[in-house]
């Protein structure tokens, strides 16, 4: 089910420091039948290379059981799709992309960031997804899947039939889930034609640390990188890591353009130089962060608790990953929170593993008209409010990291 690693899975370096300890939890995307189903619970630990700078869990969940199926869709967040849309006109232009570029998008979910793709260029796609019951909406959009996770496998699987060489790859938000990431760049560098371009994009350590945002620490992201740790495993790898450019998404993402030759940008320089001169390879600087971690831990503990000890009615709003992580750290259960309201139809009737607080549709917040809204999906809390304020809701909402009402 789940196996130690504690040798850094870039550099090789044993002797890894640990800083963040989130005790004993669930997994987070596995949502329960039943409010009184038992959830089973791992380690949720963060360790550092200092050598390299690379943050890791400790442990590695077997992804088959993390990905096989898989209730998180990515086409139910539109700032999403807006994202994808305008991140196809930069590369467009960027890389004169039409409508011959064949085009992989690997761990590509339900089809989001291809559909819009298509939109712009009307180009060959595929999406190479192990989540089985993705499939079939991907293929309604005439979005092609080959249904397996990443990896020389499946790269030798494409080279040997008769799809092209890809002249761009995309993978946005699968790095950190990753545990040989060596295998996983091999393998875009196996198919990747000569004058092609692969893109990962994966939120920022810095943004991690800077923003507090330690409820995105969850089994599925096994790592939390900088640039400096990815620039040292490309140059591994014989890739070259040419370029990279910041993005609000996600409470702070880097998209990095992957290549077989050239030179790093002045940009991929300044930002290696800014980690390493501001300590972000250094112990110190993780652990005053993971003290200032239990401050906003206990300071959200005690807003809802105390709120739901009055008469005011509190639900939250998205049954996320990070979601999950931030009731189980603040021991949070269903007498605090009743209801999550979410929108995504794998979820609904299901409940919260750890919390057992049942999921349950948008129409029961504007019945119900709860006082406050908790955004756990606070990294699209602009989209949320507007939503909800559009379906009806009139109560005010909660920000979990800094406790801010709105």
């Amino acid at each position: 089910m789940f196996k130690s690693h504690i040798s850094c899975r870039v550099c090789g370096n044993e002797k890894l420091k640990p800083y963040l300890n989130l005790g004993l939890m669930p997994l987070s995307n596995n949502l329960l039948s039943a409010p009184d189903e038992i959830a089973p619970r791992y380690p949720l630990e963060v360790l550092l290379c200092e050598r390299c700078g690379l943050s890791q869990l400790s442990i590695v969940i077997d992804p088959v059981t993390l990905f096989g199926h898989y209730v998180y869709r990515s086409s139910m967040s539109e700032g999403y799709k807006k994202h994808c849309h305008d991140m196809a006109l930069d590369l467009r232009d960027q890389y004169d992309l039409d409508a011959e570029t064949f085009h992989i998008d690997i761990a590509g979910n339900d089809g989001a960031l291809l559909a819009e793709f298509k939109k712009v260029l009307g180009h060959k796609t595929l999406n190479i997804d192990p989540a089985v019951n993705l499939i079939k909406i991907c293929e309604d959009q005439g979005i092609r899947v080959y249904n397996t996770f990443w990896g020389m496998a499946a790269a030798k699987h494409l080279l040997a039939t008769s799809w092209p060489l890809p002249k761009l790859i995309t993978a946005t938000n699968v790095f950190a889930h990753v545990d040989d990431v060596t295998e996983f760049l091999d393998a875009i560098k196996s198919v990747l034609r000569s004058d092609g371009v692969a893109i990962i994009e994966f939120p920022y350590l810095i943004d991690f640390i800077e923003k507090n945002e330690f409820d995105t620490v969850y089994f599925e992201h096994l790592s939390y990188f900088s640039i400096y740790p990815l620039s040292v495993l490309c140059g591994q790898r014989g890739l070259v890591l040419a370029d990279v450019t910041h993005h609000d998404i996600h409470g702070g993402s880097v998209r990095c353009h992957i290549r077989k030759h050239g030179e790093p940008s002045t940009n991929v320089k300044r930002y290696v130089f800014k980690e390493l001169e501001e300590g972000y390879n250094k112990i110190e600087t993780y652990k005053n962060w993971a003290a200032k971690v239990d401050h906003v831990v206990r300071n959200f503990s005690k807003l809802i608790t105390y709120s739901a000890g009055t008469d005011f009615k509190i639900y939250a709003f998205a049954a996320s990953a990070k979601g999950n992580t931030l009731l189980n750290v603040a021991r949070l259960t269903a007498d605090d929170i009743p209801f999550i309201i979410d929108q995504t139809p794998e979820k609904i009737g299901k409940y919260s593993p750890g919390t057992g607080i049942p999921i349950v549709s948008l129409d029961k917040l504007v019945e119900d008209q709860p006082d406050f809204l908790v955004l756990l999906a606070w990294n699209f809390a602009e989209e949320i409010i507007e939503k909800c304020k559009a379906a009806g809701y009139k109560g005010r909402y909660i920000l979990p990291l800094t406790c801010e009402v709105i």
